[in-house]
């Protein structure tokens, strides 16, 4: 056999469906980040600049919400009725929503309120379709390029989120409701993409097909409280009695869950794959990266808006040298994994390569020039991409047949709860630090960032000794349903 014969490849059809998961997995991803720079417009054409910001805020929060708190219970429907059903059922949600939510912006009757109803919709949608995105890699798929296959669904992501910004300043110059209007041709290519060609005879296996109603009534109680608590807590004050009700609701509903789910037979969380090691290892390097990054993403535009004058657009495609570092870095990644079974050593070079990237942020000021500012996006993707790519399939490498959905949940709802996480945590960390006596807009900021991006350097060193301390599997594990 000739070396290239040798290599692990795609065929025809295989590509359709990756390329498919593909633009389900960037377009659920961007509308977490598109949406924010159209808030300011939103707000001034529905009535609501110059208000409370708490009302046009629920835009952006009950879309998260509802994604986040659905995750795990979409990942054990996939499991019971197929997976293909829920990504296609999902898509076609989102994208049936996005189209009611555009509407609201030409018809006056439809307000605020249905345009915060239907994003909840969206976020249903959304999150079916997510939890789908890596079992449905893993499954439709085959094993010999199941890096590659996880690499691009993971880049995929990513990459929605950091184009969101540069999108939706482009769009937001036409009209706010074209950020939800991209979604339709995007999202009736992807649903004909998986009718068409996902053919594959999913193996559900028999027996019973009802659900797990106590551990999604505990699991919702805990994500909703953590998710609201993590990104409210700044207007409602973190050890506020709100707050505080908050904190023990997370608490008591992540106990009452992991109490319950090991007494049920059926359960909605899979106790094994939180008691492997090495699964939970290599979901909380994606968790750290993810809090970093997010955290970095919500900073970033202030830095380039406020400190360097960048008008959104212009802003909106600096950024893109992140996704570019991505692209550069993640794919590689995955082809080489796929021939050596070594993602241990990939997702700690990459978490080293995205603390030095954030190491190269802590430097930006009123004088940095592009080439440096594109520099350290560059490095911090590249890195950011080469680690989630290793990380994701280093945990896939542990699972065992059958385990596809609910690993596919369990790590897109840690991916989740690090943004949220990371979001709040540079924010405290930039508004503690912020130096109000300077007497300069740059003066005032530039303490901020310094300090958040060293926190975002420290949660890349936290994945570099969490990737340390994995292994890679031993043998080959089949991922087959």
């Amino acid at each position: 056999m000739t070396e290239d014969a040798a290599k692990p490849r795609l065929t025809g059809p295989d590509r359709i469906i990756l390329f498919a998961l593909t633009l389900g997995a960037f377009m659920t991803a961007l509308d977490a980040t598109i949406v924010s720079v159209a808030i300011p417009t939103m707000a001034r054409e529905l009535g609501e600049a110059g208000h409370d910001t708490s009302n046009i805020s629920w835009v952006l929060l009950i879309y998260t919400l509802v994604l986040s708190c659905t995750i795990l219970l979409w990942s054990k429907v996939g499991e019971k009725v197929g997976y293909k059903k829920v990504f296609v059922s999902g898509i076609s949600v989102f994208t049936v929503s996005s189209l009611a939510i555009g509407m609201c912006g030409f018809i006056e009757e439809l307000g605020l309120n249905a345009i915060i109803v239907l994003r909840a919709v969206q976020g249903l949608g959304a999150g079916m379709s997510m939890s789908m995105s890596l079992a449905m890699t893993a499954t439709y798929l085959p094993e010999s390029v199941r890096g590659t296959s996880i690499g691009a669904v993971t880049l995929a992501a990513s990459c929605g989120t950091a184009f969101g910004p540069a999108l939706g300043g482009l769009l937001t110059t036409i009209h706010w409701s074209y950020i939800f209007f991209i979604n339709i041709p995007v999202g009736l290519l992807c649903v004909f993409l998986c009718l068409r060609f996902m053919n594959v005879q999913e193996n559900i296996p028999e027996g019973k097909r009802g659900l797990d109603y106590a551990g999604v009534l505990f699991m919702v109680v805990m994500m909703f409280s953590l998710i609201y608590y993590l990104n409210k807590g700044e207007d409602i004050g973190w050890i506020s009695d709100e707050g505080v009700l908050l904190l023990a609701l997370t608490f008591t509903g992540a106990g009452l869950l992991f109490w319950w789910e090991q007494r049920t037979d059926d359960p909605l969380v899979s106790m094994r794959l939180i008691r492997d090691a090495g699964v939970l290892k290599a979901n909380m390097i994606t968790m750290f990266l993810f809090m970093a990054m997010a955290g970095s993403y919500l900073l970033l535009p202030y830095y380039l808006g406020y400190v360097k004058g960048m008008e959104t657009v212009e802003y909106g495609f600096v950024l893109i040298a992140n996704s570019v570092g991505m692209m550069a870095a993640g794919p590689a990644v995955g082809r080489i994994t796929d021939r050596t079974g070594d993602n241990r050593t990939f997702a700690a070079a990459g978490a080293v390569l995205a603390a030095l990237g954030f190491f190269l942020m802590m430097g930006f000021d009123a004088d940095t020039g592009l080439a440096y500012i594109l520099l350290a996006l560059f490095v911090m993707g590249a890195g950011v991409g080469m680690a989630m790519v290793a990380a994701t399939n280093l945990a896939y490498s542990h699972i065992t047949p059958g385990e596809n959905g609910s690993l596919s949940g369990q790590t897109t709802t840690f991916r989740q709860a690090g943004s949220s996480a990371g979001v709040a945590i540079l924010n405290a960390v930039f508004i503690a630090n912020l130096s109000l006596g300077a007497g300069s807009v740059s003066g005032i900021l530039e303490p901020g960032f310094r300090h958040a991006f060293f926190v975002a350097l420290l949660m890349g060193l936290a994945a570099f000794v969490l990737a340390m301390a994995s292994r890679n599997a031993s043998g080959e594990q089949s991922v087959q349903r």
